[in-house]
């Protein structure tokens, strides 16, 4: 059992075993985490003290998720984190197993999560640097599909906060300025907030599957604060769905973050809280990335399609370490990467992004396919054998109501999408 307690920094630990987690009160560095944000979180607005506690609860199970190795064999690891926070009496204990259940989801690991009373904390105050009135929190990661987000949101700038988590990765934050600076030059008025939040000590987990739960918690306390009752979560229906490619594909380790059943359960979550009716929900779930791409992309725009070769979708940065690699270029041959270069050929529209794959030359591009040969394997086996239609639907829960003609139609689209990628 990995064992991890967050509390305020200055606070007494409760259980000695556990690994201390100590949040800094203000912006800056504790013994164990960076943050830009507070204990008090006042830089995220005068958020409900639920939403804070959700995003403390949240924001353990990540330093947990990012800090604890999972075992070669197993892949499954047994965490319990326990999280000081400002209201328990909020929570009920169908509240916390909602939110262990959703980790499990997202992680496939076992949670179990205990709260405990903290200590009264000064609050340090900032100025509320946030439009009023707010009326939609949209999140913008520096991909692809959240830049359409934000630029078919572009009208509603006026009341619309966009939203990032400050990545580690340079290669996320040089996507995120060049973003943040195009919404400016459209938008005098836009808002765009990043905030920082990790553990210090060494990384042993590369790819923590809550982050994307850290981000929506971020959201919701942001969103508690300034009154607004929507968050958006740009991503397309094909990704968020992530069917098998082929059987191997597919159990604890696929990504769920933007899955149908995560937007439900996180949504429940959420209901049970009082946060004053406060909606998530990914507003283009039921269209592929190159359906999302041509209805967000001029197709007379330079800049549009400047603005989409700068973005990063690669879920696979390593590559960036081969001689004449470059860690800021999309690899261009993971899932993810051929899913975005087949949206670009569905659009109808040129695709100017620098592919590490085409800057490479041998025998170092041999290597990156050889480092890619598992996602390689993936879509040539599925866009020549297609989709098992119960594997799509084995492949993980669904929200009640689900149409699942449409949701196969959309993995069709999606799968036709991807076979005119050329490798």
């Amino acid at each position: 059992m990995n064992i991890l307690e967050l509390l305020p920094d200055g606070s007494p630990a409760t259980q000695p075993d556990a690994v201390i987690y100590p949040w800094p009160a203000t912006p800056g560095r504790s013994a164990a985490v960076h943050t830009e944000i507070g204990w008090s979180m006042t830089e995220l607005g005068p958020a409900a003290p639920a939403a804070k506690d959700l995003l403390r609860i949240v924001a353990a199970a990540y330093l947990a998720d990012r800090t604890v190795s999972r075992p070669q064999l197993a892949m499954h690891r047994d965490m319990h984190i326990i999280v000081h926070l400002e209201q328990p009496e909020t929570w009920t204990q169908e509240s916390l197993d909602r939110i262990a259940d959703l980790l499990h989801w997202l992680s496939g690991d076992t949670w179990r999560i205990d709260i405990v009373p903290a200590q009264p904390a000064t609050a340090h105050t900032r100025p509320d640097a946030l439009p009023a009135p707010v009326e939609t929190v949209s999140l913008l990661s520096g991909g692809l599909d959240s830049l359409c987000g934000a630029l078919l949101h572009l009208d509603d700038a006026a009341t619309t906060v966009f939203l990032g988590h400050r990545d580690s990765s340079t290669a996320v934050r040089r996507a995120q300025d060049t973003i943040k600076v195009a919404l400016r030059q459209r938008q005098s008025d836009s808002t765009y907030l990043r905030f920082a939040f990790r553990p210090i000590t060494t990384r042993r987990e590369s790819t923590p599957r809550t982050r994307s739960l850290l981000f929506m918690a971020m959201a919701a306390a942001v969103a508690s604060g300034h009154d607004a009752t929507r968050i958006l979560v740009p991503e397309n229906g094909f990704t968020s769905i992530n069917p098998p490619l082929e059987p191997s594909r597919g159990g604890p380790l696929t990504t769920r973050s933007t899955h149908p059943w995560t937007f439900y359960t996180l949504q429940q979550l959420l209901d049970s809280l009082p946060l004053n009716g406060i909606t998530i929900t990914n507003p283009y779930a039921t269209m592929t990335k190159g359906e999302l791409v041509a209805e967000a992309l001029r197709p007379d725009s330079a800049d549009d399609l400047r603005l989409a070769a700068a973005t990063l979708s690669c879920a696979k940065p390593n590559a960036g370490r081969l001689p004449g690699g470059n860690p800021n270029l999309n690899c261009g041959l993971c899932i993810a990467c051929l899913v975005r270069r087949s949206s670009f050929i569905a659009a109808q529209l040129p695709d100017e992004t620098e592919y590490l794959v085409d800057v490479l030359t041998e025998p170092t591009r041999e290597r990156l396919m050889h480092l890619r040969r598992h996602d390689i394997a993936a879509w040539s086996y599925a866009t020549s054998a297609g989709f098992d239609e119960y594997r799509v639907i084995a492949s993980g829960l669904w929200p009640p109501q689900t149409d699942f003609d449409a949701v196969l139609a959309l993995c069709d689209r999606g799968l036709e999408e991807l076979a005119r990628v050329t490798i």
